[in-house]
């Protein structure tokens, strides 16, 4: 991409001037993309490296992530205009303009650009891949060798949603467990700092024994007191280098991805959801037409959790060495004997898509359930456990009143 600086009068007469950024090197093919639309251009100049650096550098701005219901409702509009007989670039034109995002208008305009420029539209997409991902990169690239552009586009519309669903499911289970355990932790926190400490004081003025119990809650409350912006700070310096350390080292993340999957709840959750997330992929991927390698590299690279792109590296590896589908994944060890026997039986009778579609459905519907009833799977934890810390808590502060009671009654 080049930048130029230009002068043209518009076919109303009106003159207009500025920089563009343009997918050509040379200045007569920057003057024939201007004088498109009975243009007339006056002065066009190809800005030098340092000029153009700087001007990359101005306009430089943070791009929002496009949020993947926007590029699903984005793709199927896109699929609708050209199955009207739109052109692509008109469909474009009318898919950015109707968007409501001048970011995202600005994007699909350079997009434009560049195919006007030669370049085809899965070329151009590939540099904007916060808006097209790269299964979506895939599925273009088919769509424009087969002539069914608008096919791919509405499975990949199609694919989104089910993907943004299981996340969804995915995050709201695992949104209310994370609320009561911090929710309570603060209450606890709050007892220890603000409320105990003025009960205690109290029982130090009367000089009233207090029985071990109480002590060990009176040291308790002093560090709390004594060491509560500490404790903050470190908390929070504990979660910023451990969410720094899972995004940039690949060994932290795996050591916490294979913990979380060894969890009882979010091991169950986070299972449910990669395995439906990855079926989901491999299957769009084969309906595409892809081969069965390359979906597994696809795959690998799209999936976050560390172990099961470990796994998939290993499923890769046994159908390089020649082992059937089913067998390379019943090699890794991780992979449920349902899941393997549903791939066996795609791969027998030639209906691998349609059985990884119905184990990525089960999983999701397990996510479903999994959202409806977490709550009364957490509630008796929670209750054993605040109920368990709150009974000690009271006890220590009931039994020095009770002793208390015992002496202005025995006087």
């Amino acid at each position: 991409m080049s930048y130029f600086r230009y002068k043209l009068m518009e076919p109303t007469g009106q003159i207009t001037s500025g920089v563009i950024s343009l997918p050509y090197r040379d200045i007569m093919s920057a003057t024939l993309h201007l004088e498109r639309g009975d243009n007339i251009t006056i002065y066009v100049k190809r800005l030098g490296l340092v000029a153009s650096f700087l001007f990359r550098l101005v306009s430089l701005r943070l791009r929002k992530r496009v949020p993947r219901t926007f590029q699903a409702e984005f793709f199927s509009n896109m699929s609708l205009m050209l199955r009207s007989g739109m052109t692509l670039i008109t469909a474009l034109e009318e898919g950015a303009g109707t968007s409501g995002r001048p970011d995202f208008e600005s994007d699909i305009s350079d997009i434009i650009t560049n195919i006007q420029g030669g370049a085809t539209f899965s070329e151009a997409a590939d540099k904007y891949r916060y808006i097209f991902p790269k299964t979506v990169i895939y599925l273009i690239r088919i769509g424009e060798e087969t002539g069914k552009l608008d096919e791919m586009l509405q499975d990949a519309s199609d694919h989104l949603k089910r993907v943004q669903g299981i996340i969804s499911d995915t995050k709201q289970a695992l949104l209310y467990p994370s609320f009561v355990f911090i929710t309570m932790g603060g209450g606890v926190i709050f007892w220890f700092y603000y409320v105990v400490p003025k009960i205690l004081s109290l029982f130090k003025e009367m000089d009233v024994t207090l029985p071990t119990i109480t002590v060990l809650i009176l040291k308790i409350s002093e560090f709390v007191q004594n060491h509560f912006l500490s404790m903050i700070l470190g908390l929070a310096l504990v979660i910023v280098i451990i969410v720094t350390s899972y995004k940039g080292n690949r060994r932290v993340k795996r050591t916490i991805d294979a913990l979380l999957l060894n969890l009882p709840l979010s091991g169950t959750i986070i299972s449910a959801s990669t395995m439906a997330f990855i079926t989901e992929y491999f299957s769009l991927l084969i309906r595409a037409g892809i081969d069965i390698l390359q979906s597994m590299t696809i795959l690998k690279e799209s999936i976050k959790n560390e172990v099961y792109r470990e796994k998939l590296g290993e499923v890769r590896e046994g159908l390089t060495r020649g082992e059937g589908i089913a067998d390379s994944f019943r090699g890794t060890l991780i992979f449920p004997l349902f899941v393997i026997r549903m791939i066996n039986i795609g791969e027998v009778s030639g209906t691998l898509p349609d059985q990884l579609a119905y184990i990525a459905e089960d999983y999701k519907n397990k996510l479903t359930v999994l959202v409806a009833t977490i709550g009364k799977m957490i509630e008796p934890i929670v209750l054993i456990i605040a109920g368990a810390m709150f009974a000690i808590i009271l006890i220590g502060l009931f039994l020095p009143i009770y002793d208390l009671v015992s002496r202005v009654a025995g006087r």
